[in-house]
């Protein structure tokens, strides 16, 4: 009877709304200690502290770190500059420009949200004035920031490599992949919305004032090609490309841009620190109950569960499981806890980690603006002082584009593994 016990135990609490981490650790120490398994206290310690002692795990505070010193400074203000002159001149060029920049947000942050507050202030009163619909621009910016969820250096593909023992660099490649899979239907959308519309665009290309984007934004465009080129040309590891991460935020944004100062930049880590370490704290209670759950077989119980015998079958149930699990928790949460159960019922079924990985962040991408606790939703709430229901509405449209995304992901396996395979 105990692991019905915590189960419910974790149930219980996270329904009284209590900090997820507290719902995670108390259950997962009373199974340990006090019903049955009788760990000694030392051990319960010593595991969770080897929880959060993994050396790629240091990439996640370093990537979030420098996610908020970008959010902070100007590096979106010139990408969005940039794409503007590259594509603004086009039917829906605007839009289309909005979705790029936040793929490449995307490549120098790995987090969402930052991308919503960067980006969204300067895109949003833009594509009004160019005669897109509030719903649209709303809509357009929040599912478009969960791209950064996607393209690497994406922190949940980076929790999900680590909770399922995968290389990051060949998981990072199918999260890229699927993002570009759901920024073509992102862009396909936009340019049949433009055509039903009937916007025109009275703006006129000039190469002199692409140049001229270009050149301003050069160094923001290096950030991308110096992190992932350090990666894949095995100058770097994870760790050490988020090292670089953030000391080249500072020092294009402190000494070049000059948006940052040192005062702000101190600013900005104690905000940041903060949220650093509840991810910490999430991953020794996940550690923790994972442990737990391993040792009473879960996870071979899942995976010898009859129904689980085919990969279409047991990839309907992950993305069912994940799809609710990101509409009520968070994404790291979801991936810590999630990840080490599932896992045994898919390698049973031949399905590949890898892949996996995408189908993941995809479902958890979805859930940031699912509601009725999508963050991306309360967050652009925030941003653009709109009401929850107005916000809602807005995401709909775009959260059926995600779930048509989902489906070519999940299904589509070649859709997300053939950079992996043209590279490794």
């Amino acid at each position: 009877m105990a692991l019905p016990g915590v189960i419910f135990a974790v149930v219980i609490l996270l329904l009284m709304s209590l900090p997820i981490f507290i719902s995670l650790l108390l259950p997962a120490i009373a199974g340990l200690t006090w019903f049955g398994m009788s760990m000694p206290p030392v051990a319960v310690v010593q595991h969770a502290i080897n929880g959060v002692s993994i050396p790629a795990l240091l990439a996640v505070p370093l990537f979030m770190f420098a996610a908020d010193i970008i959010a902070g400074g100007e590096i979106a203000d010139r990408l969005v500059a940039l794409m503007e002159a590259a594509i603004g001149h086009i039917p829906g060029g605007m839009a289309i420009a909005t979705i790029m920049t936040m793929m490449l947000f995307g490549a120098i942050s790995g987090v969402g949200v930052a991308a919503i507050v960067s980006i969204g202030p300067i895109a949003y009163p833009v594509l009004l004035k160019r005669g897109y619909s509030r719903g649209f621009a709303l809509g357009l910016i929040l599912s478009g920031a969960t791209l950064s969820m996607l393209i690497p250096p994406s922190v949940a593909i980076i929790l999900y490599g680590l909770q399922a023992n995968q290389s990051i660099a060949q998981t990072f490649l199918t999260g890229l992949a699927a993002g570009i899979v759901f920024a073509i239907i992102l862009i396909a959308f936009t340019l049949v919305y433009v055509r039903v519309r009937g916007l025109g665009n009275d703006q006129k290309f000039s190469l002199e004032g692409l140049m001229a984007a270009a050149r301003r934004a050069s160094l923001a465009i290096l950030f991308p090609l110096i992190i992932l080129g350090g990666i894949y040309g095995g100058i770097t590891t994870v760790t050490e490309a988020a090292a670089v991460s953030v000391g080249y935020a500072v020092l294009v944004e402190i000494y070049v841009y000059k948006r940052l100062n040192w005062a702000a930049l101190v600013s900005i880590a104690r905000s940041s620190s903060k949220v650093i370490a509840m991810v910490m704290i999430l991953i020794v209670g996940g550690s923790l109950l994972t442990w737990y759950l391993t040792l009473q077989q879960v996870p071979q119980l899942v995976a010898n569960i009859g129904a689980f015998d085919s990969a279409v079958t047991v990839l309907l149930v992950i993305n069912l499981i994940f799809l609710f699990a990101g509409m009520l928790v968070d994404v790291n949460s979801a991936i810590i806890i999630l990840t080490p159960l599932i896992m045994p019922a898919a390698l049973k079924v031949g399905i590949d980690p890898v892949h996996l990985g995408a189908v993941v962040a995809m479902n958890l991408a979805i859930g940031m603006i699912s509601p009725p606790f999508g963050m991306n939703l309360f967050v652009g709430m925030a941003t653009f002082k709109l009401s929850y229901k107005e916000t809602l509405k807005a995401v709909l449209p775009f959260l059926l584009l995600m779930l048509v995304s989902l489906v070519i992901v999940t299904y589509v396996p070649g859709s997300t593994l053939w950079l992996r395979d043209l590279l490794f």
